[in-house]
């Protein structure tokens, strides 16, 4: 697993596990300090039992903010071409294709704080520059990542593009949490469907964050969650 490109983050991290439930407890960063409880936040993010259910979108955050739906799915690049979003649970095992949500949001508010908690089912041969970025923690058994960050609104919609598969990230089920000022909006689930291997001629290139083109496409409905159509999710259902 990697970043697919280094999107800097402007809120320290706080407690990015614990924040994706909504409750950040104890896990906090010393402001003064500049020390950040790791390994409460990494035990907070794997602590999904304790997780209480969040509600349905539309979600009112606050008088000046409303989380009206979120999307997930891949970027599909052509060169000469904006990026195109595909709402998708599917994500092809392609070394390099970059995956991640868009969120449509009322606000009057320039930018929006978020928190994402990324469970992957074995730890990847190599978390690429994650490793090494303060703002990212990676628990223990190297299978899930927590991060948080403060992005600008661009005509109504927050939206991260920061992994892209990567050689050697496992098969099987993944599963990503977000959540927007503090407050849970999604639980998502997506797939790939084979171990991804290193591809010959490969070239990587930054993507501007906002040049992308939303497309709606089919997706099959997924198992035990009766809300998932167009890469939308009732968080937690």
């Amino acid at each position: 697993m990697a970043p697919m490109h280094a999107k800097p983050l402007l809120y320290a991290l706080l407690c990015a596990g614990a924040a994706v439930s909504g409750a950040c407890g104890d896990a906090r960063r010393d402001a003064r300090s500049g020390e950040a409880p790791r390994t409460a936040m990494i035990q907070n993010a794997q602590a999904e039992s304790a997780r209480p259910a969040a509600p349905h979108l539309p979600l009112k955050i606050a008088p000046d903010l409303t989380v009206r739906t979120v999307h997930f799915g891949l970027l599909k690049s052509e060169d000469g071409a904006d990026d195109e979003f595909v709402a998708t649970d599917d994500i092809p095992a392609v070394d390099g294709q970059a995956f991640g949500w868009i969120i449509e949001v009322d606000t009057t508010r320039k930018s929006l704080h978020w928190q994402e908690h990324l469970r992957m089912p074995e730890p990847p041969a190599d978390w690429g520059d994650a490793a090494g970025d303060p703002d990212i923690v990676i628990s223990k058994d190297g299978k899930s990542v927590v991060a948080q960050g403060q992005d600008d609104v661009d005509d109504n919609e927050l939206s991260r593009f920061y992994w892209s598969l990567a050689t050697g990230d496992p098969a099987g089920e993944y599963q990503m949490d977000v959540a927007v000022e503090g407050h849970p909006v999604a639980h998502i689930r997506f797939r790939v469907a084979a171990k991804v291997r290193e591809q010959t001629l490969l070239v990587r290139r930054a993507r501007p964050p906002h040049e992308v083109r939303f497309v709606q496409v089919a997706q099959r409905q997924a198992p035990r969650r009766a809300a998932a159509r167009h890469g939308i999710y009732s968080p937690w259902s």
